[in-house]
């Protein structure tokens, strides 16, 4: 199944005093890393308990060295011969900065991730905080409590990865007293990429209209088999990112070249790769390999798939399993732009509303932005593009921007008002520049 190109890259509760036992894992913070300024379940649970890893148990953490991008179970370990309720914090750091936060962990029935601000998962590249649930404080043998945890490691090999955890004993007496807090650490390095087979590829489309042709700079799409392992797949978070504003060209152990050039990536599963095309020169057929374990002694190349370049490619994105095209009403307090059948919650736009409509694959803009570099303010398109919406073409002065947009690379945004005599329905929109034209028969919705 095809997954549309991704376009986004990236609190504590207040509570009363005394504190008890938090059976939300709640606040944050709380695993004993210095970073993080040393605080553990002492600060909550300290009523006639003895200090941190004074008595008989202890935390153990266990994690396999990792492969980027390439999910795994670790396990949380609290053991206390006395104790019949348990909870824990876990965080995961990139050892050479104990600040930036390493991969992300999966919720479950058991496991909540907290937000270093506020929250829960996804965090979106923020520190995180694994705990457990209120329904998972209880169980396991008398004197132990195991805690399994999904952790995926980050997209590219950062060394050495420390997990810091905290681990609370408690005796189940409904207060703090006697409770007791147990830290460590554990270290993992990198067991670097390791694919044993080639890939295949068997189609290069563009990223949002999955259509053949596409351009430099835009968002593509790439299928195949055997990009990773089946049920796995990694998006980009902004902890991947090169010098804290550009996509890699290697994910999760893959790599892509598109005449020769390496391709921004920021998604990848077993069957298909979202990237941004690099600057290509000229048009037409050109050859594009996908790389595994890039630029090591085990590389693996797939078969050159021809990949047809042309001046533009472009494209909106549409909402799954729609023909809606992806947007928001920024008439109406920013809402995404859909019938609520398409996506709950989402609005119409009344005739005069300016709306903001989401595409890819228009060209160089002013000023330039180079594959996977973030816009960092206006980036408004080179060449002048035609709007039509519901067979009405739009004057300029109701094209209000049309340029990149700053959530990524190769994504560009179109803020647009809605002509006054515009019908109620699903009303067709097209933006054409040069000889090409967005994909036909996708819609915006209106309503008076």
């Amino acid at each position: 199944m095809r997954t549309a190109c991704r376009a986004s890259v990236f609190g504590l509760l207040a509570t009363t005093v005394p504190l008890l036992a938090t059976g939300n894992g709640e606040p944050v913070r709380r695993t004993g890393l210095a970073a993080d300024g040393g605080q553990t379940c002492t600060q909550c649970h300290n009523q006639l308990a003895p200090p941190v890893n004074q008595g008989p148990g202890r935390i153990i953490i266990n994690a396999n060295s990792y492969t980027p991008g390439v999910k795994q179970n670790m396990t949380v370990q609290v053991s206390d011969i006395q104790a019949l309720r348990w909870g824990f914090q876990l965080t995961a750091r990139v050892a050479s900065d104990e600040t930036k936060q390493a991969g992300s962990f999966t919720a479950n029935e058991n496991i909540r991730v907290l937000c270093d601000s506020a929250g829960e998962a996804p965090c979106s590249g923020q520190i995180e905080f694994a705990t457990h649930r209120s329904t998972s404080s209880s169980g396991g043998a008398a004197g132990i409590r195991t805690f399994v945890l999904e952790w995926t490691p980050p997209g590219r090999d950062v060394g050495q990865v420390i997990f810091y955890g905290a681990g609370l004993a408690a005796n189940n007496d409904g207060t703090a007293n006697g409770d007791r807090t147990y830290t460590g650490s554990f270290r993992i390095g990198s067991a670097g990429c390791a694919f044993t087979n080639p890939p295949f590829v068997t189609s290069v489309t563009n990223g949002a209209s999955f259509q053949p042709g596409i351009s430099s700079n835009a968002l593509i799409t790439i299928n195949g088999s055997l990009f990773a392992k089946l049920g796995d797949s990694y998006q980009a978070s902004k902890n991947d990112l090169l010098n804290a504003r550009l996509l890699p060209s290697d994910l999760a152990c893959v790599a892509v070249e598109i005449g020769g050039r390496r391709a921004p990536i920021w998604y990848v599963q077993n069957d298909q790769i979202n990237a941004q095309a690099p600057n290509v020169d000229g048009i037409g057929p050109i050859q594009t390999v996908v790389i595994l374990n890039p630029g090591l002694p085990n590389e693996l190349r797939s078969a050159p798939a021809l990949t047809q370049i042309q001046p533009f490619s472009p494209a909106f994105f549409t909402y799954p399993r729609s023909t809606s095209i992806a947007g928001r009403n920024a008439s109406n307090a920013n809402a995404l732009l859909a019938d609520s059948a398409v996506v709950a919650g989402g609005v119409f736009a009344k005739p005069g509303d300016i709306v903001t409509l989401y595409g890819t694959g228009f060209g160089l803009t002013n000023p330039v932005y180079a594959p996977s570099e973030f816009s960092t303010g206006p980036a408004s398109l080179q060449q002048p593009v035609t709007v039509t919406i519901g067979g009405i073409v739009l004057a300029a002065a109701d094209v209000l921007y049309a340029g990149l947009s700053p959530d990524a690379p190769g994504f560009y945004q179109f803020n647009l008002r809605v002509p006054l005599s515009t019908p109620d329905g699903a009303i067709p929109v097209s933006i054409r520049i040069g000889a090409i034209q967005t994909q036909a028969s996708v819609t915006i919705p209106v309503k008076r």
